[in-house]
């Protein structure tokens, strides 16, 4: 579900709380002929279930456990895959040893397999003993190797040697069941049952609000292809993905990296980079999404009466602020104009209206 305007990221980026619609603050815009509404209630949809298995509490003891192993360090053995090492190592390209290729002998731990490492850098760690040294380790950095702030780095499609040393390899002992010593220990519960009960009842109201997220998103996603999109206001899109793109160029300069490297970190579905011309196309193919939708919520609350007052806007900050304790009501007020505040208590009381009027199905 796109979800309401406040607060809102996009998947590239984009703010939806752009998106004002509202004249005088409490009426909603008109979108008549933009889209034509088709069935919206009597919705159906398949309830997520909520109940939680044994199977899902079982990985969540397991996790717990894995936490509270105890790391020892051995003194000899050899390097497995899947093992937890200590080493250090000095980087050399062209014969030269590189900057931030070298431990300095403060050691690095490694878990082999994760893939943490350039290339094929762990796996020529395996069959290697603790405390052998000289072990030369080839590698061929990416041809698109890049510094923290996106920029090319000089180590890019060079072949590399790492000179490393195994320091050792730790052994994690994990408890093998739960106790009430290490729930005594380790949380603010005192017995096995009691974390246990706690567990559940957390797990059971997490899969009650990813159930009710997912039926949300069913409904209003039903109700938006029902729906006939005749066409979209095009100054409103000009301006939101302009406003869009600004708000990308804004992050871009508060990172201190130019706008074009910012967007060569993002990916597209396809997982391609951005470049300026592709963001800029998908900006606008986003805002046509977000507009879709709130033209449909718009056009739903004019027609079943759907209105908004502005001690419900009131109420709509406050609650949003006991939420979050980094913003405050004249923050709110300051930051998202009344328009806004209004699409966003609209959007709530249509998804409401929806949500009552749809009708949930076995499957």
């Amino acid at each position: 579900m796109k979800k309401k305007l406040i607060g809102m990221l996009a998947g590239i980026s984009m703010c939806a709380c752009l998106l004002s619609g509202c004249n005088d603050g409490t009426k909603l815009q008109n979108y008549t002929d933009y889209v034509t509404l088709g069935q919206y209630t009597e919705i159906e949809y398949t309830p997520m279930s909520t109940e939680v298995t044994e199977e899902e509490l079982k990985e969540q003891v397991d996790s717990f456990l894995a936490q509270l192993g105890e790391r020892t360090e051995l003194t000899e053995g050899t390097v497995k895959d899947g093992d937890i090492i200590n080493l250090d190592y000095i980087g050399y390209a062209d014969g030269e040893a590189f900057e931030g290729g070298n431990t300095e002998g403060k050691g690095a731990d490694l878990t082999i397999g994760s893939h943490r490492y350039i290339d094929d850098f762990e796996e020529q760690l395996i069959g290697h003993e603790i405390g052998e040294e000289g072990i030369e380790v080839n590698v061929t950095f990416p041809d698109d190797y890049k510094n923290m702030d996106g920029t090319p780095n000089e180590l890019a499609g060079k072949d590399a040697t790492f000179i490393c040393k195994i320091n050792t390899i730790y052994q994690i002992d994990y408890p093998e069941e739960l106790t009430d010593e290490l729930v005594a220990a380790n949380t603010s519960y005192e017995t096995v049952n009691s974390f246990m009960d706690a567990l559940k009842m957390d797990f059971e109201n997490y899969k009650t609000q990813q159930a009710d997220y997912q039926m949300k998103v069913d409904i209003i996603t039903a109700v938006i292809d029902n729906a006939t999109v005749n066409s979209y206001p095009e100054d409103e899109v000009a301006t939101l993905t302009e406003k869009t793109i600004q708000g990308a160029k804004d992050t871009a300069a508060s990172y201190g990296v130019e706008y074009s490297v910012y967007l060569s970190q993002l990916q597209d579905k396809e997982g391609n980079p951005y470049t300026e011309e592709s963001y800029a196309t998908a900006a606008e193919d986003y805002v046509r999404e977000l507009l879709e939708e709130k033209m449909v919520i718009c056009q739903i609350a004019d027609k079943e009466g759907i209105t908004v007052t502005k001690q419900e806007i009131d109420e709509y900050v406050k609650a949003e602020c006991s939420e979050n304790t980094s913003i405050t009501p004249d923050s709110m007020y300051e930051r998202y104009t009344m328009e806004e505040l209004s699409y966003a208590v609209i959007y709530d009381k249509v998804i409401a209206f929806l949500v009552e009027k749809a009708i949930a199905i076995s499957e």
